[in-house]
This record gives structure tokens, sequence and C-alpha cells, in this order.
């Protein structure tokens, strides 16, 4: 194999990318904010519940440098859940830990 092709595969590979989505559907359930969130709701949901705040967690952190830190744009963050979170169940404290999930993610 020349180096050319081990050159065109790994460049093939690193394109090849996870789903942010998949990521969380399938690990949410294992983070310590979804052991406490069940206390208050026991039967929550990937899509109702935890979707919109990955979501907003991610895009957040892509809108800002890298500098920026979580703390920095908690305020903005969480008006930006009471206006996006449609028919989530969470509080913003539950809420906050799994947008700092994927801002720390990205």
């Amino acid at each position: 194999m020349t180096n050319q092709n081990i050159t065109n595969q790994n460049n093939q590979a690193s394109r090849v990318s996870i789903d942010p989505n998949d990521h969380w559907r399938e690990s949410y359930v294992t983070r310590p904010y979804y052991q406490e969130a069940s206390l208050d709701t026991p039967d929550l949901d990937y899509d109702r519940d935890f979707s919109k705040a990955y979501e907003l967690g991610s895009r957040a952190r892509s809108e800002h440098d890298r500098n920026t830190q979580f703390e920095d744009v908690e305020g903005n963050l969480k008006e930006s859940w009471e206006e996006l979170k449609a028919e989530s169940r969470l509080k913003w404290e539950q809420a906050k830990q799994a947008i700092k999930d994927a801002w720390d993610k990205v």
C-alpha cells in the first residue's frame, strides 16, 4: 500500500463522523443528571426532554470562540432554553447540565 493510499484512507476515516444526536440518544440515560431528573420525572424521554438541551449546547459552543467559557454565556443559554425547550419537562438546573455536557463535547 502506498503512502498516498494510506493518506486517502485516513482522510476518509476522519470525515466519517458520528451524528451527535446518535451519541446522546445512546448515552443520555448513563449521565448523572438523567438519574437526578428521573427522580422528579420518572418517564423521561430523549426526544421530548433531552434532545433540545443537547442541540442548544452543541450549537452554542460552535457559535463562540474556543476561549469562551460556558459560564460566560450561561445567562443567555438559560433564556434560550426557556424559548427552545418546547415540550421538555426539564427545569433549567437539569437542562443546564445536559447543555454543558454537549458544550464540552464539541
